[in-house]
Parts: C-alpha cells; structure tokens; sequence
C-alpha cells in the first residue's frame, strides 16, 4: 500500500514511479500467493521481494543508487519509507520462520500481532505521503547553512525527472542531426579561469554576491539570486531559487557534479579528431567551439562521457594546441526551448537557447563552419547556408564563471531563447556590470574598452559606436575566417597556378593578384576564393600575404552593399584607374579623372565594390584600404574611415 501510494508522490519521475509501482505489485502478488498456496515456494518468494525491497532502502538511504533517476542522491530516513521497509523486513522474517518451522505455536496471535503491526505503520505512512514532498532528494534537511553541496559524486545515467529527454547520462549523445546550433562566435572572455572581474560583495555595483541570510522588508528570507558566480572549487548548493523543485535542484547538481569528474577526458585537444569532434571555425572569438556531428538526432542528452559540442579557450590563435577546455555545450534533439522534456530537468536553474542566425560552410578540408550571420533580412552571404537553429544547447561550465555554471557566451554567442530578454535570462549576468575590457557592451551598461587589432589573438572588434552584435559578430567571423584560411595562397606561385595575375602595381609597396573568374561569380568573401591577394613586396624579393581584397560583382553600386559589419567595413571602388587590354592579365597602367574615360589603349574595367581583410596587423585596423590612390573612392558623402579604435594609427 505504500509503495503503490508512492507512485503518484514521484510522479514527476516517472522512471522511479514505475519502480515502486512494480515492486508494489511483486509485493502484492507473492502475499497472495502465501494466502492461497501457502509452502517453501511461496515463503521463498515474500523472503527475496520483501528483502530486496529493505535493501533497496538502506542503499537509498546510505550511498544513492547512481543508474536510478531520483535516486541519485542518499536521503534522510522518512516516516512513510521506513516504515515500508520495516514492513518489508517483518514480512521477509516471518516468511523466514515458517521456512525453518519456527512459526509461533498459536498462529491467530502471531496474525494478530502483525495486523497491529501493519496498521500502527501503515497509516501514519500513508499520512506521511499525502502531505508531504518526497522529491527523491531532500536538500533541505541538512543543518541549514551547512554550505555543503547534496548532490553526490556519483554518476547518474538516467537523470531527468521526464522520461520524455532522455536526458539522462547515456552514450550516443545527440550533437545535431544538422550543425544550426552551434555555439555562436561572437564570444569573450567573461568569467573563465583568469577573467579580471571583480566581485567585491561590498556594492560594488555587482548583485552576483550573496550575503549571508539577507532579510526583506517582509522580515521574510530573500532566496539567494541566480545566477551565481561559479566556482568550480566551492561547494556545490543551488538552493533557494524562487520556482525549482528539489528533483529539479538535484539533477542540475548532479549533472555538474559528472561533468566536472567526466569532461576533462576530452581536456586534450589533439585527440579531437580522432574521437569525431571538428570545429566550427570561431578560434577568432576567443572561444572555440568542437562539434561531433554523429551525436546530434539521437536519444541522449547532457552525458559527459559524450557531450555534443566542447567548449575551448583560445591561447594563440596560430598555435591550435594552445586551447583549454572549460565547457560542455549540449545539444538536444531538434525541438522547441519550451519543450518540458529539457525545460523541465532543472526548471529555471538552466538555460536552454538555440542560434537561429549563423550562416554555415565548407572549410578547405570541407568541414562545416560557421562563416557569418545572417543580414537583417535574415540572409546569409553568398556560398553559405542558414541551417535553422532549431536544436536547443545549453553549457555546463568546468571553469569559474561570472553568470554561473550554465551560463551562455555573451554578445551575440548568447544565441536566442526564445521569447525571453536578455533582463530575464537566467544564463548571463543581466543588468550586471561586469567590468571593462569585454570590448562590446552587450546591453549590461559595461565600459567598453576597444582591443587594438592583433590576428595571433582572439579577436575583438567591440567598442564602435553604431555597430550591432550582429555585425559586429559577422565582421569578426570574417577576420577570423580569412586569418585561418586565406595563408594557403601564401605563395604566389600556388596563387598563379590557380589563375591569379599581378596587376604589376608592386612598386607601390603593394601587389595585388587577382583572379579576374572569380569577380563576378556568386561566392562572395570566401577565403578559399578571394577575388584577390595582396602581397607586400620584401627586401630579398619575395612576398608576404598581407591581406585578401574582396570583391562584389561589376557593376554592384556601393549604396546596394550589404550592410553585413556596419561601421565596422567601409567598402570602396576604383574608379580611377586604366588598365591594359590584355584579356588574360590586365595590369594597371595609367589613372584617369573620376568620371572619365581612359585614353586607347588603355581601358575602363568598370567598378567593383571591394574591402581589405588584413592577416597582419594595419594601423587602420582590419578592414583598412591602402593610403593615396591606394584608397579608392568611397561612398558619396563619407570619408575613409581609419578604425584607430582596433590599429594604432
């Protein structure tokens, strides 16, 4: 009777409703079985279910049964589970003594005695159930302010309170049946290990701290705010958040627990590859996101042992061993973030969020990328792909973090949850200042300190004023993106072999080659098809890559460029220039006035809107034109623009 009232007192999990159900049943069926065909058999029968059922309690109550979704965690001995197991244990050892004929001679007193037994647990017991939340973990009975965390060490594969996630510590984890999800790019350091963020609890402007039992006007205890800051050395407590359940609060502290012990297995990043994680192509961002593919569409979630995606912190750019590992991102199954399947493991503790705007392609070894974000049209450049995003994803930090264990890259790695704000969200630091040196303000009211431009470290274009996260997110996906892919033309002789020719215009301290193809093709500022390559001539004769030029088809008027990076690019044409006639290589070869025509036998090769992108350091920063007639000409009524804020002129 007690373990079937259980069932609907654990409701909320129903992998552990079902087990008492059944062991309800089996308790049931072997005390009927007694009554009808009473001998050894049936005795054997209520001595094994009965005493498994005791056993059962003294290992939920000691250690925690680790494969048992809400049974993670040991528990303090209750009224009604006690008594279950007492019950248990009188009938496994009266079963006992008829086994060894040593049942008592008056057997109407003996029944007796076991039905005053029975009533004086049974009904307290089933008082106990019905008014009162046996959650499967009870966090609140330790001495309060002990600080201690309640989630175990143990590994639980089968962790949510919904069956319907397989969320639960299980192998063959889910990444995405198609790459949308992943981890934006526009992302900095906020909180890893190292960040410079001050957390002085004395008002200081920061509400992350938490002080020691704070009292409301009320005279009432105000829960501790959420998110926290997270210390992976402290103890593990997210108590006292308005609206989470005591399943919900053990699940999200078990789930850090075993990704703090599981995660570093994939700390080398070296064995990447070989365990089917590639990257998306965001080193720029200061983070870096690995992706195994093969996880995404199947039916396990928030597993350490094989999490989706893998969060680095980038070290050098160039050198692709300097990253450590400080994040799992899971990926679930293609579903909306409102889903109760994930919403529901740990309610308002964790965030889930998706990126319904990255624009995705082929890296040179044909790996899918990120290449930018869509426009505000919601288009993606030429040659790459909105995927949808439809594949909620959520961190689980193993470095310390300002805005908490689960907490999101900021700006525009934030992704999108939804119908949420960003004041609302529970996985970043809304409203909180978190210190300068971020480069971008994110909306939280930080100082923005902009980060002259250097493409061996993470890039970061923030601190220009008018500039979306958006663009700003796309410009820095296309400097990371050119500094990563654009030195295989580092030799102008592979770059000729592919059809590129010098306009011969290297006495001006630049050459530029172009690839006169790829002008007014549909593949647009890809650095496995750039349009042209700028060499800067060196004092023994050879030639540095510098930078790419992209190019917009003839003919595109300057005013119709998409405005993908804003104040950030600053686009411009020649329309002074003459070149000669050669069909193959045209050269520069005279100037003419703007408007003009050039004199035979030169020719006019119309206007292409064009930018730089720089792999080396410019003191106008990446986007730079060249100086004097280098520049070109720019929009009708601007000016070029030097971006002193990202170079250091």
């Amino acid at each position: 009777m007690l373990h079937a009232a259980a069932c609907g007192a654990h409701a909320d999990t129903k992998a552990l409703a079902r087990i008492f159900l059944a062991l309800a049943v089996m308790q049931g069926a072997v005390a009927v079985a007694g009554f009808v065909r009473s001998g050894r058999a049936a005795a054997v029968a209520l001595v094994a279910v009965n005493l498994a059922a005791a056993g059962g309690w003294l290992l939920t109550r000691f250690t925690g049964l680790s494969d048992i979704p809400g049974l993670e965690v040991a528990e303090q001995p209750g009224l009604a589970d006690t008594a279950a197991a007492i019950l248990a244990l009188v009938a496994a050892l009266t079963a006992l003594t008829t086994m060894l004929d040593l049942a008592p001679a008056n057997p109407r007193r003996g029944l007796a005695s076991a039905s005053v037994v029975v009533a004086a647990l049974v009904i307290p017991g089933m008082f106990d159930i019905t008014n009162h939340d046996h959650g499967g973990h009870s966090h609140d009975e330790a001495a309060p302010g002990d600080g201690h965390s309640h989630a175990t060490d143990n590994h639980s594969h089968d962790g949510p309170a919904t069956d319907a996630v397989a969320v639960a510590h299980s192998h063959d984890e889910p990444a995405e049946a198609t790459p949308n999800g992943a981890a934006a790019n526009h992302s900095h350091d906020d909180g890893t290990a190292g960040d410079d963020h001050g957390h002085d609890t004395a008002g200081d402007g920061h509400s992350h701290a938490v002080t020691a039992d704070p009292v409301a006007a009320t005279g009432e205890p105000e829960p501790p705010a959420w998110p926290r800051p997270w210390d992976p050395s402290q103890p593990i407590d997210f108590s006292g958040v308005p609206g989470v359940t005591t399943d919900q609060q053990a699940r999200a502290e078990q789930l850090v627990v075993d990704t703090m012990r599981d995660l570093p297995a994939f700390a080398d990043v070296t064995s990447l590859e070989a365990l089917g994680y590639r990257s998306i192509g965001d080193a720029g961002t200061g983070f870096e996101h690995f992706i195994n593919f093969s996880m995404l569409g199947d039916d396990k979630v928030l597993d350490p042992t094989a999490p989706e995606s893998l969060v680095f912190q980038v070290g050098d750019i160039a050198d692709t061993t300097d990253r450590t590992l400080v994040s799992a991102m899971y990926i679930a199954q293609a579903t909306s973030l409102d889903d109760p399947a994930i919403a529901d493991f740990a309610g308002p503790l964790m965030q889930w969020h998706n990126h319904t705007n990255l624009c995705w392609g082929s890296s040179a070894t044909g790996d899918f990328v990120v290449r930018g974000v869509t426009d505000e049209a919601g288009n993606c450049p030429p040659d790459t792909v909105n995927t949808g995003g439809q594949f909620p994803m959520v961190h689980v930090w193993i470095a310390p973090h300002e805005c908490g264990p689960f907490a999101a890259l900021e700006g525009h790695g934030a992704g999108q949850a939804g119908e949420i704000s960003s004041a609302e969200r529970v996985d970043l630091c809304a409203g909180h200042d978190h210190g300068a040196g971020h480069g971008t303000d994110h909306g939280h009211g930080a100082t923005v300190v902009a980060m002259p431009y250097d493409p061996t470290k993470p890039i970061n274009l923030g601190g220009i004023d008018g500039v979306t996260l958006e663009q700003q997110a796309f410009a820095e996906n296309l400097v990371a993106d050119t500094v990563r892919n654009l030195p295989q033309w580092a030799d102008p002789a592979v770059a000729e072999a592919a059809g590129f020719h010098s306009i011969l215009d290297g006495g001006t301290g630049h050459e530029h080659y172009i690839q006169w193809d790829w002008i007014d093709d549909d593949v647009w500022l890809n650095p496995h098809y750039p349009e042209s390559l700028v060499y800067e001539p060196q004092p023994d004769g050879s030639k540095q890559l510098v930078s790419a030029m992209f190019m917009l088809p003839n003919g595109t008027d300057l005013a119709d460029v998409p405005d993908w990076g804003g104040p950030l690019m600053q686009w411009h044409v020649h329309g002074d220039l003459c070149f000669t006639a050669d069909p193959v290589a045209p050269s520069v070869a005279g100037t003419k006035p703007i408007g003009g025509t050039c004199q035979p036998p030169l020719v006019d090769l119309g206007l292409s809107p064009m930018i730089h992108v720089w792999i080396t350091p410019n003191p106008c920063g990446p986007f730079a034109a060249l100086e004097g007639i280098g520049a070109g000409q720019v929009e009708a009524g601007d000016e070029h623009f030097c971006n002193s804020a990202h170079g250091s002129h």
